[in-house]
């Protein structure tokens, strides 16, 4: 048994949860008040500030005549800050999010007068396969986690090991990260509990001190702990007590490799059920948040790509706030949707904040590099790593009697009549609050003409000529002066040149800029082709049937039957776990037959086809006093959209529908071409994870085999690329494939329940969310299906899924040649792109390589490389066109940019 008692004070703070932030930092404040104090009055007390930055930057906004105070305590080593900016939810955002909220974190926290170099990962949600490599990359070679660890790990430490063998020591809080809470609960008794606490832990420690966490949500220990340890330790009886921080309890334990190969060691995610809830629930609710998360981590990505490569302004401070904002999103009770309404708001405008200014960004840049060329040619850039066929979406003017290119798609006529209206002469001045500069109705006028009782602009996208503001404003006023009774009626139209939608097709180089035009567009080199029911090209056909399932048939061979397939569950759950709904009495839980289906061509091809399944249901309107499914039911109309573009191996799919019901769950199914299979697999958080059909189970929660993925699912020949957290399961259809069921919305009244069908405890208050009910909310999920089981053709493809082509119309005088990128290289091979962004005087660009085995980066570029850790340290010089990349494996250059 351990003779050593360790007690490490602490507060767990959730910064939003079943209170907002604002509600929940006015306490917090009243509590470091308090703790500062305390520091300063007794030298023996230390405290851990829950491994987030953010807590403390919160306080010092509302308390910054404190700053020095704090950092004088975090100096002593007496207050532990960081490593994190937030307590993230490592599932609900992408790899290179996690680096941010590192860099974030560490930055605010060593202005403060130091870092905490120790992993803590209290409360979340599972952790990430790659949270070891990221770890290591930013020199922390210590972890400290509570959730998800699995039923083999019997020791408080073990090796957690990433896939690319990377490893940290972990010390695993296996009884939650308030264990020593029972051994104060008592006045007086601190005597009889410690050496109990320390007796039933000796399975555990061995030898080895004895951690005892000291705090829980939203509180501080007590003020006179240091004088009760004082005391025990007095009586000088077995085990000592002694307070520290984790970071100085942690650091008597060596992480050299002889010493992780001592410990037992763990690889891969940790999301096992066997002695912590895991709460896979919030994967799936309020679904908007989650693809507003990755809307904007897309966006953010490529804004930073195009102003390394192109830009030519400094926005540095722009991403700070942006990433700061989307950081923050992240937290395990934030993005996740498992808070109150006030919280699951205010989370989506702060990513919403981020997102605009990524969008700034680029129109700031695009705009930029569009005075290069004349309107004739727009610009497209390519924000993905490798270099593309792909097809942009432009306004043409007189369409119809213009020459084009074989590589444009004429797509639907715009409206020509912006403006039609009658005014009095004495109104005629309206007309010049509407005109800024020379836009009206979004156009630029390029010309008018007076009537004797009628005004008409002509307008245009593109400006041509001169416009005379002052001119014409003469000439109103000449109107006006001439009618002095003001009564006479005016027709005033506003006309657009002929003006029509159309796809383009470009080629791209890999984070580079092509000029095209409807004139020199490149031929389709395998275009679609479009029938009332089907979409083919060379990779796939993909044919509708009566029932509004598709059937994908592969060149290779494989056939995926009843792709699209809509079920709809009932669930008497709340935003942490689906609740499944008994059938007795009730209706069927799941709805698969539509009332109706219409199927609509959209687009013809050649570069597009499209074809829009309408499909009508009739779901139960909620549950009942019983908890079961309602006979009353209502209408949800599902429309999909299905569409093939040139020469991609892919079917995109879009699928919206309106939410009418309560209490339920909405999935689609995707055939995977074969039955009875042992595992799946997806990808995100930088790496790929392998899944068998049961979960580990063990506590008080039932392991249900509902899985996140960020960037695709997969399992036998087919994947589901995605483009935002998905919650996805494989299951065996009837009749037929295992399927992937991926959610498409899940709806819930309650935060949590303490009565619940697949959990022992409640997660949190019973307190109404009828916001999470998701009742009149549009619901808009993007996938693809890619009938393949090789993943480097799956990580190929997810990854220019994931990334738009930009475009913007020219608006130069004259054609410049193209400017030539700060950045350029070809990249080749299957190790993708992951950031490109500029850091200081320096290029950086991060990639990975997603595969079990290793690749060769193949990245050509000029200049002089330095590879460096995730913290940019240089690790030496490197050649990134034959850098060898093992299996699993994060890689960082740098180089330094040309001045």
């Amino acid at each position: 048994m351990s003779s050593e008692i360790v007690v490490v004070p602490h507060t767990h703070w959730d910064r939003e949860w079943y209170e907002p932030h604002d509600v929940f930092r006015l306490r917090l404040v009243h509590m470091l008040d308090r703790l500062l104090v305390l520091l300063e009055e007794e030298p023996a007390y230390r405290f851990t500030l829950d491994g987030q930055a953010a807590a403390i930057e919160d306080y010092l906004e509302m308390r910054p005549e404190n700053r020095d105070r704090v950092v004088a305590l975090v100096e002593e080593g007496r207050l532990s800050l960081g490593p994190f900016l937030i307590l993230l939810d490592e599932f609900a955002c992408d790899g290179e999010t996690i680096v941010r909220n590192l860099e974030l974190g560490r930055a605010a926290s060593a202005r403060l007068g130091g870092v905490m170099p120790v992993g803590y990962l209290p409360d979340m949600f599972g952790h990430a396969a790659q949270m070891p490599q990221i770890l290591r990359g930013f020199g922390i070679r210590h972890g400290a986690l509570w959730r998800g660890a699995p039923a083999a790990v019997r020791e408080h430490a073990f090796a957690w090991t990433a896939p690319n063998g990377d490893a940290v020591r972990c010390e695993y809080l296996f009884d939650g990260y308030g264990n020593g809470l029972d051994m104060f609960a008592l006045a007086g008794q601190l005597a009889d509990l410690a050496p109990d606490y320390a007796a039933r832990t000796a399975s555990w420690y061995g030898d080895d001190p004895v951690l005892a966490m000291l705090g829980t949500d939203h509180s501080a220990p007590p003020e006179d702990l240091a004088e009760v340890v004082a005391a025990y330790d007095a009586l000088g009886g077995a085990p000592r007590m002694s307070i520290a921080t984790l970071d100085e309890h942690l650091a008597r334990y060596g992480t050299d490799d002889a010493a992780l190969e001592r410990l037992p060691s763990v690889r891969g995610e940790l999301r096992s059920h066997a002695r912590g809830n895991l709460l896979p629930g919030v994967f799936s609710i309020r679904t908007n948040l989650k693809a507003e998360m990755g809307r904007t981590e897309r966006a953010l990505a490529a804004a930073e790509r195009l102003d390394l490569v192109f830009g030519s302004r400094d926005h540095r401070r722009f991403f700070d706030t942006a990433w700061y904002r989307l950081v923050e999103s992240t937290a395990h009770d934030s993005v996740t949707g498992c808070g109150v309404d006030a919280t699951a708001e205010q989370v989506g405008t702060r990513i919403h904040t981020a997102g605009h200014i990524a969008r700034g960004v680029i129109d700031s840049v695009m705009r930029d590099l569009a005075r290069g060329v004349t309107p004739a040619q727009h610009l497209v850039f390519n924000p993905a790593g490798a270099a593309r066929r792909t097809q942009v979406e432009v306004t043409l003017h007189d369409a119809e009697a213009r020459e084009l290119s074989a590589g444009v798609q004429l797509l639907d006529p715009l409206p020509t009549v912006l403006g039609d209206e009658r005014l009095r002469t004495a109104d005629l001045p309206k007309i010049l609050r509407r005109i800024h500069g020379r836009e009206l109705f979004g156009q630029q006028i390029n010309g008018y003409a007076w009537g004797a009782s009628s005004l008409r602009f002509r307008v245009a996208e593109s400006p041509e000529g001169v416009w005379d503001l002052a001119a014409f404003t003469a000439e109103l006023e000449e109107r006006v002066a001439a009618d002095p009774e003001g009564e006479a009626v005016w027709h005033v139209e506003t006309i657009a040149d002929p003006r029509r939608r159309a796809l383009l097709a470009a080629d791209v180089p890999g984070l580079g800029l092509a000029a095209v035009s409807e004139t020199a567009a490149p031929a389709p080199t395998d275009p679609v082709r479009v029938t009332a029911r089907s979409l083919a090209n060379a990779a796939l056909t993909a044919t509708v049937a009566d029932d509004g399932t598709v059937r994908i048939e592969a060149a290779d061979g494989t056939v995926l039957d009843g792709a699209l397939t809509i079920v709809d569950d009932g669930d008497r759950g709340d935003s942490y776990n689906y609740g499944p709904v008994a059938d007795e009495g009730g209706v069927s839980s799941s709805v698969t037959t539509p009332r109706s289906v219409e199927i609509v061509v959209q687009e013809e091809g050649p570069l597009r086809g499209r074809l829009l399944i309408r499909r009508a249901y009739d779901v139960p309107e909620g549950l009942d006093e019983s908890r079961r499914r309602s006979s009353a039911t209502v209408p949800l109309v599902v429309e999909t959209t299905v569409e093939l573009r040139e020469g991609e191996p892919f079917l995109r799919v879009g699928v919206d529908h309106v939410n009418t019901a309560s209490d339920h769950r909405l999935r689609v199914l995707v055939p995977v071409g074969g039955v009875d299979l042992d595992a799946s697999r997806s990808a995100g958080q930088y790496g790929i994870t392998v899944r068998g059909r049961e979960a580990e189970g063990g506590w008080g929660e039932y392991p249900l085999p509902t899985y996140p993925a960020y960037r695709f699912a997969a399992a036998g020949r087919a994947a589901v690329l995605v483009r935002k957290l998905t919650e996805y399961e494989l299951v065996s259809a009837p009749g037929g494939d295992d399927a992937l069921a991926l959610t498409l919305s899940r709806s819930v009244g309650m935060m949590s329940v303490n009565l619940h069908p697949l959990r022992d405890e409640p997660a949190g208050s019973e307190i109404p969310v009828p916001g999470a009910q998701y009742l009149g909310v549009a619901v808009h999920t993007d996938l693809a299906i890619l009938p393949s089981s090789d993943d480097a053709a799956i990580v190929r493809a997810s990854d220019l899924f994931r990334h738009d082509p930009i475009v913007v119309r020219g608006t130069g005088e004259r054609d410049l040649p193209l400017p030539a990128p700060a950045v350029a290289g070809v990249l080749d091979g299957d190790v993708v792109l992951e950031s490109a962004r500029r850091v200081d005087d320096q290029a950086e660009l991060r990639f990975v390589n997603y595969l079990d085995e290793e690749r060769v980066l193949g990245f050509a570029a000029p200049g002089a490389w330095t590879r460096t850790d995730l913290d940019g340290r240089p690790e030496g010089a490197a050649d990134p066109g034959s850098l060898s990349v093992p299996g699993g494996q994060v890689v960082t250059i740098r180089r330094r940019l040309d001045t």
